[in-house]
């Protein structure tokens, strides 16, 4: 036993001339993201495989893994705590462990694999769930991992529980610009939870194309929102839709006017919290706009031409050259059969209806004696001077269809 000490200091001696000679250090492990202070200050938890090795006694080496109870096993010292414990400090506790067996042990502890961890996201986000992330990892990871928040997210409130202690407020806001000390370190376990805002958003309900709850992101008028929600759908009421604003205001909308006539004054701010609401047009309408001299909607009374809704909103305004040339009629809730066959262009729409161009001056110069072209409620019947330009966008909400001419 003497002889194997003399031979075992014997090595130590030699290994600490060539050290000093080459200014060698020892191997280290690579260090996780998030620890800044380098491996030695590494905290250790449940997960993590350590590799334990002591000098000249390669008996004693082992690769023990950090068990649920925050304990490891090793040869002479037994089972040993280590969870919660920095790399450096276990180092230093099994060295004077061994100290008790062997005459100044060469203890080296290196992290063969680093444990993962676990955190929840729950609420506004596109996948919420349980994620696998790597230790060092913050709540911009998590909420990567997750996908990012929603729309409709509140980011000024988000919760992170952790364990049984009180919940902490965080700021997403300021973690997603990158503000280091709102972005917390994860060690394990957490959920946070981000809720709804149900302040900065709006209701747009009835008869739109994607009836539902928006964010308001910046200054946010009834336009603006009716095309958030897709537009309205055939049945939607120009005269009877209202904006409801807190528990008692209610504003009635006259969108005959402001999508028709395009009077700008009664597109107005939508505030957080409002409900737009679009009931159902409970008489038959059809819509003339555009280039003619009354626009408007007008009830179906009997059968209606085209010719005769041209003419119920006063014909098209006059401008020699400039007259308009053409008509365009939408068919939103009709089937291809209701489009007259052999007269003008009839093209499908994505949403099932027809887009039907005729020659509108050469109806207008056959008169009575044109073919006779049927309006059906909810059509709206375009008349451009030139091309659509402003009208595009009350054409798309009155349609419910985006970017129908090209």
């Amino acid at each position: 036993m003497v002889a194997q000490s003399r031979v075992n200091f014997a090595r130590l001696a030699v290994l600490s001339v060539l050290v000093l000679a080459l200014g060698a250090e020892p191997t280290r492990a690579q260090t996780p993201a998030g620890n800044p202070g380098g491996i030695g200050h590494y905290v250790l938890g449940p997960g993590d495989v350590l590799e334990v090795s002591v000098w000249g006694y390669p008996d004693l080496t082992r690769t023990a893994a950090v068990r649920p109870d925050g304990r490891i096993s090793l040869p002479l010292v037994g089972d040993l705590k280590v969870a919660g414990l920095t790399v450096e400090r276990v180092t230093q506790t099994l060295t004077q462990a061994y100290g008790r067996y062997i005459r100044s042990p060469q203890v080296t502890v290196i992290v063969k694999e680093f444990r993962r961890i676990q955190a929840s996201v729950l609420g506004q986000v596109v996948r919420p769930g349980t994620y696998v992330l790597a230790p060092g990892s913050r709540l911009l990871d998590l909420l990567s991992a997750a996908g990012g928040v929603t729309d409709t997210a509140s980011l000024k409130d988000a919760q992170l529980m952790q364990g049984g202690g009180a919940p902490v407020t965080v700021d997403l806001e300021r973690v997603i610009a990158g503000d280091l000390a709102a972005n917390l370190l994860l060690a394990g376990g957490e959920t946070l939870v981000v809720r709804e805002d149900l302040v900065s958003i709006v209701n747009v309900l009835g008869e739109v194309t994607k009836p539902g709850r928006y964010r308001l992101k910046g200054e946010v008028r009834v336009l603006d929102a009716l095309l958030m929600a897709g537009g309205l759908t055939e049945k939607a009421s120009l005269t009877q839709s209202r904006l409801v604003r807190g528990s008692r205001e209610t504003i009635a909308l006259n969108l005959a006017d402001l999508l028709l006539r395009q009077d700008m004054s009664l597109n107005v701010p939508i505030l957080p919290g409002d409900t737009l609401f679009i009931p159902e047009e409970t008489n038959n309408r059809f819509f003339v706009l555009g280039d003619v001299n009354q626009p408007g909607a007008f009830l179906i009374k009997g059968e209606v031409t085209l010719l005769q809704a041209v003419a119920m909103a006063g014909g098209p305004v006059q401008r020699g050259p400039g007259t308009a040339k053409v008509a365009h009629i939408v068919r939103r809730n009709g089937e291809p059969g209701r489009a007259v066959a052999g007269i003008g262009k009839a093209e499908p729409l994505p949403n099932g209806g027809l887009l039907v161009t005729v020659d509108l001056q050469e109806l207008l110069r056959q008169g009575q004696g044109a073919q006779t072209i049927p309006v059906f409620a909810g059509d709206v019947i375009v008349v451009p001077q030139s091309g659509l330009g402003g009208l595009q966008i009350i054409l798309s909400i009155l349609s419910g269809i985006l970017g129908i001419f090209r």
